[in-house]
């Protein structure tokens, strides 16, 4: 199902979304990551459904995956 969403719709992600997505990848808590960068749980949440949005994913798993196939595409 994911492999049918990359590269479709994709939107490229802002500086701070990169950050969250890999701590996201990393398995990290929102509230860890809003420790992380000094910002309110509230404000990650945010930035994670736009991550979720802008990249057309609709769950962890996802995500995962996702950070998973871009990998394997640097190599």
């Amino acid at each position: 199902m994911l492999r049918k969403k990359i590269g479709i719709n994709i939107k490229p992600l802002a500086q701070r979304e990169k950050e969250v997505f890999d701590c996201l990848v990393k398995g990290m808590k929102t509230s860890e990551i809003a420790t992380k960068f000094d910002l309110k749980p509230n404000t990650i949440s945010t930035i994670k459904k736009t991550i979720y949005r802008k990249l057309n994913l609709n769950n962890p798993y996802d995500l995962f995956q996702y950070a998973m196939i871009q990998k394997l595409q640097k190599q």
